[in-house]
């Protein structure tokens, strides 16, 4: 019995032995990352990854105590970056040298047993607001030469056990008066080789403060920095010999050398506005802010001359006042307001009033001007009378005609030199105008001939001619046989070309055709040529070919003597009675 008890002793033992030896080496072997190298170092389970070439934390053992990424090219760190790997039991975290521009505010999230972290040598410009919220067992934080340029209010969450805060080589100007204030057990903040020009007293009254290192700045010794110089140099919380580089009064003397009354500020100042419009009779106030150290003294000008001086009767007062803004360049509590009240303004008070403040570092002014509304004389306006209203009619037509006798005369010039000049003919020379397309149109018989200066074509051919723009139209001719009626009185010249009355002498009923053309054919109407556009569309008139074959002008009234006989035979019909048609 004795002997199974001792060897179940022996086996639990052996089985605990190999479970911590594989345990042991899970953490040892750095996950197979050739890049790290584990080991115990200072009682702490410790990761080296330095010089990796490294983009992203490794995915290590959870017992990984210690991690030095130095010198790998992270660049940026995201959203709980190390809590989703695992690494949950960091307690020190070197990523200096890692090209960090960016750091999630929340990268740090869930590290509660974090101590030290260094963030040194890298490109951070801006530090995200409670970047380690979180880690409230920070010891440690280290912020060294990184290109910050500010540090806002509440830039740290509260730590209530960091004591080591390290800001050295920055670029840093400003800070603001409350960023450190969560920082209550703080005790050695290093801000050297910074940009900063002046600091406040307010911004380190931190209750645990031991250590501040200031030197390499290149401080600015005027009223900004008087209080916070004078607080330092008393709290013995440096050693170092801390310079002036500005004013060049100051330049390269120590501040335990500078006295404190000549670190002045030259006087700002600035105006309520710059026109005051007042009212006769009424009070009216304005006034002037005013800043510096030493306290300057305030004086009023109206037109250059000292207001006790002049004839306006006026009350000044001053009210002290303080900077809200706790980031602005100037010391809060030193600034005021100088207001002038005018109970009574006459017009003697409108002109130019100067705010004038002077003390030992300089001088400043504002100039307000005071105007007065300008007196207006009222014209009553009477409604216009008749002559009035007459007046403006006939004005008017007078323009309306004068327009219109412009108008007419340049359209008579305007016609004038297109239309061509008028001259004077007989009654026989107008008949022939008016009614002859070949005395208007200058065309000749041949060219009347041609069917398309026709409008009906005397043709035995049912084909039209070429070219022509209209087609021939017959007059079919009834009646008995018998003579020529002298025209009726319808045909006189001008006519209206309505009915053309033709009269042609036809065979009787019982005789053969002796001129079947003539019956079987066509009448023709001369047309004016399509040039004349002016003309009308028939003439009526033009040569004729008589039925005994003479060629005549059948104007009305034209003599017989100026007949042209044709060399044709004389065509002689039988005597029937003509038959008139109507067109």
């Amino acid at each position: 019995m004795s002997m199974r008890v001792a060897w179940a002793r022996w086996y639990w033992i052996v089985i605990f032995t190999t479970c911590a030896a594989r345990t042991a080496s899970d953490w040892l072997d750095c996950a197979h990352i050739s890049t790290c190298k584990c080991k115990w170092s200072s009682g702490k389970k410790t990761a080296t990854c330095a010089s990796g070439d490294l983009r992203r934390p490794p995915a290590l053992s959870s017992d990984i105590q210690v991690l030095d990424l130095h010198d790998n090219p992270l660049r940026n760190l995201p959203q709980e970056v190390f809590a989703t790997i695992g690494l949950l039991n960091l307690q020190r975290l070197n990523l200096r040298a890692t090209s960090l521009r960016s750091i999630h505010p929340d990268a740090f999230l869930e590290l509660k047993i974090l101590v030290e972290v260094d963030l040194g040598d890298n490109d951070l410009s801006h530090l995200p607001r409670d970047i380690f919220r979180g880690n409230e067992r920070l010891r440690q934080v280290v912020l060294s030469s990184n290109p910050l340029t500010t540090l806002i209010a509440d830039q740290f969450p509260p730590l209530p056990h960091l004591r080591i805060l390290l800001l050295d080589g920055c670029r840093l100007r400003s800070i603001h008066t409350n960023a450190l204030r969560n920082l209550k057990s703080l005790e050695n903040i290093d801000l050297r080789r910074n940009q900063l020009t002046f600091l406040r007293l307010i911004t380190f009254s931190l209750p645990a403060l031991k250590t501040v290192s200031l030197s390499g700045n290149p401080w600015k010794c005027d009223c900004r920095l008087r209080e916070f110089k004078d607080w330092f140099l008393e709290s013995k919380l440096g050693t170092e010999d801390l310079l002036c580089v500005e004013p060049s009064t100051q330049a390269g003397n120590k501040w335990r050398h500078v006295a404190s009354e000549s670190m002045s500020c030259p006087p700002e100042i600035k105006s309520s506005t710059l026109v005051v419009r007042a009212e006769i009779g009424l009070p009216t106030t304005f006034g002037c802010w005013v800043h510096g150290v030493p306290k300057p003294k305030v004086t009023w000008l109206f037109d250059g001359v000292d207001v006790h001086n002049s004839t306006v009767e006026c009350d000044m007062e001053e009210t002290e006042t303080s900077v809200e803004d706790d980031t602005e360049d100037r010391v809060p509590g030193s600034v005021r307001w100088v207001n002038v009240t005018l109970l009574n303004v006459t017009s003697s008070a409108a002109g130019e009033w100067t705010c004038v403040a002077k003390s030992m570092a300089g001088e400043a002014r504002a100039i307000i001007s005071l105007v007065l509304p300008r007196s207006q004389t009222a014209t009553a306006r009477t409604a216009p009378g008749i002559p009035h209203l007459l007046g403006v009619v006939f004005g008017a037509l007078g323009i309306l005609a004068t327009l219109g006798f412009i108008a007419a005369v340049a359209c008579w010039h305007l016609r004038r030199r297109t239309v061509p000049p008028s001259r004077s003919f007989t009654d026989q020379e107008k008949r022939l105008i008016d009614a002859s397309v070949v005395v208007s149109c200058d065309r000749s018989i041949g060219d009347m001939a041609s069917p398309c200066d026709f409008e009906m074509t005397e043709r035995m051919s049912d084909e039209p001619p070429r070219g022509c723009g209209f087609d021939p139209v017959h007059i079919t001719i009834e009646g008995t046989p018998g003579a020529f009626p002298p025209p009726p009185a319808e045909f006189a010249v001008p006519v209206p070309y309505g009915n053309i009355f033709i009269s042609v002498q036809v065979a009787g009923r019982g005789e053969p055709a002796k001129y079947p053309d003539l019956l079987s054919g066509g009448a023709t109407l001369p047309r004016r040529n399509r040039t004349c556009c002016a003309a009308p569309a028939y003439d009526n008139m033009g040569p004729r070919v008589t039925a005994t074959g003479s060629s005549t002008w059948s104007l009305p009234g034209a003599s017989s003597e100026n007949v042209e006989v044709s060399e044709t035979p004389v065509l002689t019909l039988p005597p029937p009675p003509p038959e008139f048609v109507s067109l």
